[in-house]
């Protein structure tokens, strides 16, 4: 009896996460995973407004039952029923409005990867997503690569990849995810096609892909070895066949630095342009903004990586080096410090 009198009361944490068409699913993975690891020792729950049955399963896979709203009001009534001592806020930039609404009903507020001015009310404003062109950096931003939380899936990839040593003929993985709004999936299989050396080259297709799969398909009977492959999490399941990955710049990155793999990657966007993670200190072929590529840009990329096996070790040590694998413990202490109102946090 006397052990339970002397036992800390858990935490309350909420979770908010909101579909952005520029970040696709991937916050509602970091929200999922970060949920279920607080959960076992603090009280979590999980809102979601207007989600998709694709955002649904990433908590059902992980064992949440989200607390699903449409008007803040909803929210409102929940978070003052609820009382929580931490809300993370990930997913839709948000605005003033909104945060000054929020931020009255819980004790600490942390946002991740918020562009939006809402984000400068918040106590920290997490950032795994940093631009360098940001004209003022404020007070409570703290960035780098720790803030990726890395799937379950990602970790036995990596732990099962033995060799480095590419395949015969070379595979390479085509995964433009969170929308390619641009076709660069179109364009880059375009420009491979061009390459005369032999290549098995393979093309990720998500549910978020907007663009005509028939247009693939034909350029694809044109080349050997060449196939489109759709599915629901396609770089899941290519990831540990890949020998070099071409992906966009935004989350995508941090997932292939999580396995270790040789990667070029090409900007949706600006902001995407903008991101100094998927940069060459930390092992990646930068290309700029998508839809400027040009073709001899891409295979020399291609190509500096197949020839040269001195180039390949090194694009993978560095990523291995940035120890994205540990980063969910660290994000658990992170939130926890956040949580206990243990504030006097240094910078990673």
């Amino acid at each position: 009896m006397q052990n339970d009198l002397s036992r800390k009361p858990k935490k309350k944490i909420a979770f908010i996460v909101e579909y952005s068409a520029i970040k696709g699913y991937y916050p509602f993975e970091r929200t999922s995973i970060l949920a279920k690891l607080l959960k076992t020792e603090e009280d979590v729950t999980v809102f979601l407004k207007n989600v998709s049955d694709e955002a649904l399963e990433i908590f059902t896979d992980a064992q949440l039952s989200p607390i699903l709203y449409d008007h803040i009001d909803e929210l409102v009534k929940h978070l003052k029923e609820l009382q929580p001592d931490l809300i993370v806020q990930d997913g839709k930039d948000t605005y003033v409005e909104y945060v000054e609404t929020i931020r009255p009903l819980c004790k600490t507020l942390v946002h991740f990867d918020d562009f939006g001015e809402g984000a400068e009310l918040a106590d920290c404003n997490i950032m795994s997503i940093l631009e360098e062109t940001r004209e003022t950096t404020a007070q409570n931003i703290l960035a780098g690569s720790f803030a990726f939380a890395v799937t379950d899936t990602l970790k036995s990839i990596a732990e099962s990849r033995v060799s480095n040593e590419l395949s015969n003929p070379p595979h390479i993985i085509v995964a433009y995810e969170d929308g390619d709004d641009n076709n660069l999936t179109y364009r880059t299989l375009r420009h491979l096609t061009h390459l005369q050396i032999p290549l098995k080259v393979t093309i990720a297709i998500d549910r978020e892909y907007k663009h005509s799969i028939s247009d693939l398909q034909m350029m694809a009977l044109s080349r050997r070895n060449t196939k489109i492959f759709k599915d629901d999490k396609p770089l899941d399941k290519l990831l540990p066949v890949a020998d070099i990955v071409i992906c966009n710049a935004n989350y995508t990155p941090y997932k292939v630095a999580a396995v270790g793999i040789p990667c070029i990657v090409s900007a949706q966007n600006e902001r995407e342009l903008n991101n100094i993670f998927p940069r060459e200190n930390n092992g990646f072929i930068n290309l700029g903004l998508g839809r400027k590529m040009k073709q001899s840009n891409i295979q020399n990329a291609v190509m500096e990586l197949l020839l040269h096996e001195a180039r390949r070790e090194r694009a993978v040590r560095k990523q291995i080096q940035l120890e994205i694998q540990d980063n969910n413990e660290v994000l658990k202490s992170l939130l926890l410090d956040f949580a206990y109102e243990r504030h006097n946090i240094v910078s990673l």
